[in-house]
Parts: C-alpha cells; sequence; structure tokens
C-alpha cells in the first residue's frame, strides 16, 4: 500500500514545505500541497476530498499548519466522514521529511512516533549554545 500525503495550509507555507521537501528527498509525486484561500485554490476543501474519494489503494495523511485554525478545522470534518484518513497539525519541515521517507506501514502507532520525531525538530538554539559555554 502506498502512501499519499496532502500538505494544507494558509498562505505559501504548504507549497514551500513540498518545495524544500523537493530539494532535499527530489520530486515526491504522492506529495501535493494546497496554499488555502488563495485564488487558485478557493474550494481547496473540495480538492481535497476529491484526493481523499479518487485514491486507490493509498493510505492517506493531511498535514496542516495549525491546531484550531480554518483549514485544519476544513479537514478534520473530512476526517470525521472519512475515519482511515489521518490527520496531524503543527506542520514542520522535519515531521515532512521523517514522513516522507517513511517505509513501513501507517498506523496510529507509526503517525505517534512520526510526530516525536517531527517534534525533536523544534529546538532553541540559544539554550543549546549556552549548554555548550557552560561546559
Amino acid at each position: 500500500m502506498t502512501l499519499k500525503i496532502i500538505l494544507a495550509s494558509h498562505g505559501e507555507l504548504a507549497k514551500g514545505m513540498k518545495n524544500t521537501l523537493n530539494m532535499i528527498v527530489g520530486d515526491q509525486a504522492n506529495i501535493k500541497a494546497y496554499s488555502a484561500y488563495e485564488e487558485e485554490n478557493i474550494d481547496f476543501v473540495s480538492d481535497i476530498n476529491k484526493e481523499i474519494q479518487n485514491r486507490n489503494d493509498e493510505e492517506l495523511i493531511i498535514v496542516t499548519d495549525v491546531m484550531g485554525g480554518s483549514v485544519n478545522n476544513a479537514m478534520t470534518e473530512l476526517v470525521l466522514k472519512n475515519p482511515d484518513v489521518f490527520l496531524v497539525t503543527g506542520m514542520n519541515l522535519p515531521f515532512v521529511l521523517s514522513l516522507a521517507t517513511y517505509c513501513g506501514r501507517v498506523d496510529f502507532e507509526a503517525i505517534n512516533n512520526l510526530v516525536i520525531e517531527g517534534r525533536k525538530g523544534l529546538i532553541n538554539v540559544n539554550e543549546v549554545i549556552q549548554t555548550i559555554k557552560e561546559e
């Protein structure tokens, strides 16, 4: 079973994330980016719903930018109607990179482990510098 990833955000974050990801791991045909509320994605919810309905034997995960934001709220409604679709919010490059290169079966536990890895990418560098200076 293949994995399809949808990145959805306010503004250009999702597109920028896909662009950066492509620079690191090459073009990933299984990843689509939707920048909500722009001219080309006026009806992004319908577009993403079509992606959900038209998937073949693909596992699907949607990654959004921020919990409680309108994009995440709209995707939550889609996931409530399609409980086999995973939804993660708080998009960051370490998480998306881990997800894009993940080779195992995607399930609840795998998603939780990938989220933990993504959180490790959020680091207060000033604290690291301070710790090094103190050593």
